[in-house]
């Protein structure tokens, strides 16, 4: 009787270990996360699986600090390589700008995102919180006033030669990878992070 016992204990054992670990890897391989917005859910299409997220590195930063910064700030400026073609990365540019001026209906953010840099000036599109938008040509010190003020979230999107890492430096989160793929597990791990504040 003790020995049927064990074995049946160790079965339910197995079984349910087996059934926690099918469970997460079915949320792994997710490519949407839901959020509740003011009491309804939302459903948020991702650029890579909620699995590839989790492998994303993330330097001087978490996801919680990504979640809370997107909350407390009255502006987000974006910059980096807004000219990247699509198949190069440009697409998780294009995505991140997107999600952000649409839940601009529900979490208000005066965005900036820069289009052009020269030497004087920098061209901005601007979409405010009452929903009005325009495009206007600042000087370079204007620019980087709005930047380095403390009530401006900066999000640089970049391509470099790491794999996909977030890295925070003062008031700016960096967005990096190495390929389309890796912009894509970068982006996707911070728009989790925007709206959910976890990737698990």
């Amino acid at each position: 009787m003790k020995k049927l016992l064990l074995i049946f204990g160790i079965l339910v054992l197995i079984t349910s270990t087996s059934m926690c670990i099918s469970h997460n890897n079915l949320n792994d391989l997710k490519k949407s996360v839901v959020v509740e917005v003011n009491g309804t859910p939302v459903e948020i299409p991702l650029r890579a699986t909620v699995g590839e997220a989790k492998d994303v590195k993330l330097i001087n930063t978490t996801d919680d600090e990504i979640y809370n910064y997107y909350r407390s700030k009255m502006l987000i400026y974006i910059y980096g390589n807004m000219s990247l073609k699509p198949a190069e990365g440009g697409v998780a540019i294009v995505d991140l700008v997107t999600k952000l001026k649409w839940f601009n209906q529900f979490y208000p953010h005066n965005i900036v995102v820069e289009l052009e840099r020269n030497n004087s000036t920098v061209t901005v599109e601007s979409f405010f919180a009452n929903g009005k938008r325009s495009t206007d040509k600042l000087k370079i010190n204007e620019s980087e006033y709005l930047m380095n003020n403390n009530k401006t979230m900066v999000i640089k999107i970049i391509k470099t030669q790491n794999n996909a890492t977030i890295t925070k430096i003062n008031n700016t989160f960096i967005i990096e990878g190495n390929s389309l793929e890796e912009l894509d597990k970068a982006e996707t791990r911070f728009v989790i992070a925007l709206f959910k504040g976890s990737v698990s």
